[in-house]
């Protein structure tokens, strides 16, 4: 017999009804429908700790990048492998970064006493591998970079960024955060993958939650050579959950579900792209599912009036006010987006 939940009981998550969330990179086509089923047959299961389950993910994982499993770190989302590695090394030196990326796993490790040495980006917004490279002395454990970043979403081309990790990786670890690669016009070009085949000193942490749209479901993983792998997995201070890795699992199997998916965030790209430009503005060239533009006004002015609208973009970032970034929502959604940027930025 099913258990029937009383409303009060089921708590409400994801966008009010009626608001569009564009805010927050979620991608709303996901879970799949195998994904769903997975949770919902886990989900029966939840008294116990994952176990085959775990172990499974991690083998799909570890043959599809031409990998082993001793190579695999698989964590609460991707923020927690990026923590564990920030603040492990942190212990030992300083971790270079750029001044505008994703910095929350920057931000704990900084809490608890690492230096983060931030290097400003170039003046096309582009990350400056060669002042990152300067930085790098006996001081420095780490350096840290998102690639595509966010939140400009430009990608460094993938054979520049090879040779930057090689040297680099030669004297210290070179963490690369994948959490877009998947979204990249060539994924395989684009990634660090082949520096870990070889051993490099260099770790790459991906993610479920953009591709996969299981940003609820807390399922990251990184992947490196196994003394690195091993050191971050030390580090780690929370396991993924049976649903999750249920959710997962299926996930990455679904192929087609992962080429529909990108197809959308694509598609919902080229929607921003055009309301941008129709407008006179030119926005960053995003390999990702956000877009990041000079709207040319204050952009925490300017939320404030989507918000009446119902339409929730992220807060300005204070390094750089003018610009607005918009995560990628339903087709349907990024439409009524356009006709009240539309409205809003000619008034």
């Amino acid at each position: 017999m099913g258990l029937a939940l009383a409303p009060s009981v089921l708590a409400r998550v994801g966008p009010q009804p009626g608001v569009i969330s564009l805010n927050s990179n979620e991608n709303p086509y996901g879970p799949s429908a195998a994904a769903r089923r997975a949770a919902f047959q886990a989900s029966e299961m939840g008294a116990y700790y994952p176990g085959n389950v775990r172990r499974d993910l991690v083998t799909a994982i570890a043959e599809e990048n031409g990998l082993k499993t001793e190579n695999m770190i698989l964590s609460s989302g991707s923020n927690e492998a990026l923590s564990a590695a920030a603040v492990a090394w942190g212990k030992t030196g300083r971790i270079v970064a750029p001044a505008l990326t994703y910095d929350l796993h920057l931000r704990f490790a900084a809490n608890i006493g690492t230096e983060v040495v931030r290097v400003p980006l170039k003046s096309n917004m582009s990350i400056d591998l060669e002042a990152m490279e300067s930085a790098v002395d006996d001081s420095v454990s780490m350096v840290y970079i998102c690639n595509p970043n966010n939140p400009t979403g430009l990608l460094i081309d993938g054979d520049e960024l090879r040779d930057f990790c090689r040297r680099v990786s030669k004297r210290v670890t070179v963490l690369v955060d994948e959490a877009y690669t998947e979204l990249t016009e060539d994924p395989e070009y684009s990634s660090m993958i082949r520096l870990v085949r070889d051993g490099e000193n260099v770790i790459i942490s991906r993610t479920f939650s953009k591709l996969h749209g299981l940003a609820g479901m807390r399922i990251g993983y990184g992947m490196a050579r196994a003394d690195l792998a091993a050191r971050v997995r030390s580090y780690s201070n929370s396991w993924p959950n049976i649903v999750g890795l249920a959710a997962a699992r299926a996930s990455f199997h679904d192929y087609e579900f992962r080429k529909y998916s990108r197809e959308k965030i694509i598609e919902g790209r080229a929607i921003v792209n055009e309301t941008y430009l129709r407008n006179g503005i030119q926005p960053l060239p995003s390999e990702t599912n956000f877009v990041f533009a000079d709207i040319g006004r204050d952009v925490s002015e300017f939320v404030k009036k989507l918000r009446d609208h119902n339409v929730r973009i992220h807060a300005a970032y204070p390094q750089y006010p003018t610009y607005a970034r918009v995560s990628m929502g339903i087709v349907e959604d990024l439409e009524i987006f356009s006709e009240v940027f539309d409205e809003l930025i000619r008034t």
